[in-house]
């Protein structure tokens, strides 16, 4: 269990984003591993507007810090979707998805799908990340030459993580300021 630096409240430490100060300024650490004192942070803006007015008094806005925690979060969760493909862990296509019997994990739809098709797709045992990446960033990251309007990937191995990431970055999007 700890505590977040922005409001105090008690959770596992998978549920919070670590920062740790780098150059003076708080430093998202998305994957645990930088050295330093770290700091545990609830995925919200609030808790982030929090922490740094504590901590950094007029060395960096609370919206900077936001903005380079979200962006870092977008490139750690399309890393996280090419490594699950790789490991095979991913369901591309709607077609594809639509024959999906009753799964956990993480359904990802492109900000170009339309809502008649998202909705076709959704089903109440997905975490839905919707309209965060265009079909272009999702087919990247799958290394595909083409675009990739829904991926689903499956909560085992590393699509664990790519839906605990998944569960902030969601949070972080709705409670924010874009």
């Amino acid at each position: 269990m700890r505590a977040c630096a922005g409001c105090k409240a008690k959770d596992e430490t998978d549920k919070f984003i670590r920062f740790v100060v780098f150059e003076g300024k708080p430093l998202p650490d998305l994957a645990r591993k930088l050295p330093g004192r770290g700091f545990n942070v609830c995925p919200s803006y609030d808790c982030i507007k929090s922490f740094v007015k504590k901590k950094f008094k007029g060395k960096v806005t609370p919206e900077e810090v936001y903005k380079l925690t979200l962006r870092a979060l977008r490139d750690y969760f399309l890393h996280l979707l090419s490594l699950s493909h790789r490991t095979g862990v991913t369901v591309v296509g709607q077609d594809n998805i639509k024959e999906l019997k009753s799964r956990r994990g993480t359904l990802i739809l492109s900000s170009d799908l339309s809502e008649k098709t998202k909705k076709r797709l959704i089903r109440d045992s997905y975490l839905v990340i919707d309209n965060v990446f265009s079909s272009g960033e999702i087919g990247n990251a799958l290394r595909k030459d083409k675009t990739a309007g829904a991926v689903f990937v499956e909560k085992a191995g590393i699509g664990r993580k790519l839906y605990l990431v998944g569960e902030k970055l969601k949070r972080l999007i709705e409670t924010g300021k874009s």
